[in-house]
């Protein structure tokens, strides 16, 4: 279930609102305000229930990336699953591109500084009593302001890659990005960090190998302060970020950047039994069933009151390997649809 949760603060003519979203400000009188919040800039105006409201959007709020063409109880220490760090995963013919990005990345944002300043600024001259036309100037110069501010921001950090493919380079990547696709379909995915090993399955449902992980995503989105005339598709790891361009992968870890090439790129691709706690995904194959406590003979142990049944699922296990040092080890509810990542990065990264 969401939650919702809006309060408002008022003081004279500025009115502080607090939600879910963020944090808010608005300035006016009743059937008129001019406000700023978690959504952009505003006018509002209206009385007896008919408003009118409309918000002042960013550049970066207008331009979109393009559609596509088409409990382990007794356990070993864990050991984590390490990748190399951003910084070493440089190929050589994107290093110029990876300075600018990393530069444009850490150019400080004027907009939110201004924004609070605004806020203050605010309380303090309701505190001397100012003409509320007065505030109402104050604020209209201030919007002007801020709109400048965020447009100046945007100019300052945002990188434009835009793609000119010939029509045999056309066709690969649109094909690549229906590979993409199908494995964004997948039900669920994980990124595995760790691993262990059961020193006694009476209490891990019969498992030996344990694994730790989180759940991951695969959804179209460019990274941000990136503006690029193609689709492309974001593979979220939680604290790493892989960006799939037509050219390479792009690797985003906070403000820092790195890049590999496709032929740099290794996905090796396993089937195995997972005996899972959390639900069976809808494309999961079910193999058979097990209990959270088995005796020596694998059945139930008749010792615990609550020991729930277990289904045993047949799941995809994906390794993304680079020369450079990038390690990953992924999940796939669908094997099926795993196979088909492999194979068309393998087909994808031959033509590199």
């Amino acid at each position: 279930m969401g939650w919702y949760l809006r309060k408002s603060f008022g003081l004279g003519p500025l009115r502080l609102n607090l939600s879910k979203s963020g944090l808010g400000a608005s300035v006016g009188v009743r059937g008129a305000r001019i406000g700023i919040g978690p959504r952009g800039n505003y006018v509002r105006l209206g009385r007896g229930g008919l408003y009118y409201q409309r918000y002042f959007r960013t550049a970066q709020e207008t331009s979109r990336p393009a559609s596509p063409i088409v409990e382990p109880a007794l356990a070993s220490p864990a050991a984590q699953i390490v990748t190399a760090d951003v910084s070493q995963l440089k190929d050589s013919t994107a290093e110029t591109l990876l300075q600018e990005l990393t530069e444009k990345h850490n150019q400080p944002r004027m907009a939110p500084i201004f924004a609070f300043a605004f806020v203050i600024a605010t309380v303090l001259m309701l505190s001397v009593h100012l003409s509320i036309w007065i505030m109402l100037l104050f604020a209209g110069l201030f919007i002007y302001a801020h709109a400048e501010l965020v447009r100046s921001d945007q100019e300052k950090k945002v990188t434009v890659l835009n793609y000119g493919l010939d029509n045999e380079a056309k066709s690969r990547y649109v094909g690549f990005l229906k590979v993409l696709q199908s494995f964004a379909d997948s039900a669920r995915m994980w990124r595995v960090d760790s691993e262990e090993f059961s020193r006694d399955v009476k209490y891990t449902a019969g498992a030996k190998r344990l694994m730790n992980r989180r759940p991951i995503s695969l959804r179209l989105a460019a990274p941000e302060y990136v503006e690029t005339n193609l689709a492309v598709w974001k593979l979220a790891l939680g604290t790493q970020d892989l960006y799939f361009f037509p050219d390479r992968v792009l690797v985003y870890d906070g403000s820092r950047v790195g890049a590999v090439s496709y032929n740099n790129l290794t996905i090796g691709l396993d089937q195995v039994r997972f005996f899972e706690s959390d639900g069976v995904p809808s494309d999961s194959q079910v193999l058979g069933h097990t209990w959270q406590y088995v005796n020596k003979k694998g059945g139930p142990d008749r010792r615990f009151a609550h020991n729930p049944e277990i289904p045993i699922v047949q799941y995809a296990e994906l390794w993304i390997h680079s020369s450079s040092g990038m390690n990953f080890v992924m999940q796939c509810s669908s094997p099926a649809k795993a196979a088909e990542f492999q194979a068309g990065v393998e087909v994808y990264a031959a033509k590199h």
